[in-house]
């Protein structure tokens, strides 16, 4: 293959990747042009690829993916600042740290010292504060940390924007996010209203929000506008695998109000993502509300469900017959296993906390059937 074949073939595979949306198939034509681009030692055009597949594995749902990307450039850039620019990696510096506490494998020290070398990356660019205390928010949040989340949370709340700060449909998501956390889900559904009316919005909100808010919905018994959110919610994130934690709120929200015909179709469709989603954290959100979903087929005393579930399952039927006890305990021991693995990591029980949480929402069952007129009107 000549020089030109290879690079046009890399340019191609970037022009197939720009017209697609975010999704394992863009990840894939991606991948192919850095494997291009390496086997050519075309460090330069590696860069510019692996840029490119750091956006679409965050946004597609494969962090991982984009924590190797942003780490083989950041590398690039410190090695030869002047030949790669690191500025343009700021923003991604900032997603690829948001994650990393999905991964029970790395470390508190390791979260908390990629957390103090963006904050000394921003402060040499002179960026502000706000970023960063959110990262630092959010991170403390979800390891459980509660005194020191809500010291992060006061600090960001009233921090100014700047030029690295996120949207302000994301903030305001986020923001949302952390009073359903509280407990305070009038409030979060007061600050939910732009997003829900369609003034404001990006390019993962409403989709996140939609899911957010069908428990506070439903906790206040606005059961018709948590069922119009669903109907169209679940559309927005049906197709990308990063949002795999939130068709996990849908399944629960379905589970809560009986429909669990529906639930097990979201199941059945979506369980090959939760089997090796990079985000240990997204695996949980998924499996916890499955165990909740099914633990409701099994209390109807239905011994089994059919269901076309993925080859990768370990209980994987042929036939497609599942022992309804069998497939809950399956579940159940992953979302068991996964909060393990974070309080571990953590030092705190947060995940053992959002388990009995899900566990105790048996209670809260209260039947809102969600039928095909409703779902065509």
């Amino acid at each position: 293959m000549t020089a030109q074949d290879w690079q046009e073939q890399v340019q191609e595979l970037l022009a197939r990747a720009g017209r697609m949306k975010h999704g394992e198939a863009k990840v894939m034509a991606l991948e192919e042009a850095v494997r291009l681009a390496d086997t050519h030692a075309d460090v330069e055009l590696a860069f510019e690829v692996r840029d490119e597949l750091i956006d679409a594995a965050t946004f597609g749902g494969f962090p991982d993916k984009a924590l190797v990307a942003f780490a083989w450039c950041r590398g690039q850039a410190k090695k030869n600042p002047e030949r790669f620019e690191s500025d343009m990696l700021l923003w991604k510096q900032k997603w690829v740290v948001g994650r990393l506490d999905d991964f029970p494998h790395i470390s508190r020290k390791q979260i908390q010292d990629a957390l103090l070398d963006i904050e000394q990356t921003y402060a040499r660019v002179d960026a502000g504060k706000r970023a960063i205390l959110k990262l630092r928010y959010q991170t403390a949040r979800d390891m459980g940390e509660e005194a020191e989340a809500q010291r992060y949370w006061d600090q960001w709340i009233t921090a100014p924007r700047d030029h690295l700060t996120d949207c302000q449909a994301c903030d305001l998501d986020d923001e949302i996010d952390h009073h359903i956390d509280l407990g305070e889900y009038a409030k979060a559904l007061a600050k939910a209203r732009p997003i829900l009316e369609g003034r404001s919005r990006c390019a993962e909100i409403p989709h996140l929000t939609y899911g957010s808010v069908l428990y506070p919905l439903f906790k206040l018994g606005q059961l018709e506008e948590a069922r119009d959110c669903h109907l169209r919610g679940y559309p927005m994130v049906s197709r990308n695998r990063d949002f795999l934690a939130t068709v996990g709120e849908h399944i629960e929200f379905l589970a809560l109000t009986g429909n669990l015909a529906r639930g097990l179709t979201l199941f059945e469709k979506h369980l090959g993502w939760a089997l090796d989603h990079a985000s240990w954290r997204d695996r949980f959100t998924f499996h916890a509300a499955a165990s909740f979903l099914l633990a409701q087929v099994v209390t109807e005393d239905r011994d089994t469900v059919s269901l076309r579930l993925p080859k990768a399952f370990p209980l994987h039927q042929s036939k497609g017959t599942y022992a309804a006890k069998e497939l809950h305990g399956w579940v159940d021991a992953q979302a068991r296993d996964i909060s393990v693995r974070f309080d571990t990591r953590n030092g705190t029980d947060r995940f053992q906390k959002l388990l009995e949480r899900t566990r105790g929402l048996l209670q809260d069952v209260r039947a809102f059937p969600i039928d095909v007129a409703q779902e065509s009107s």
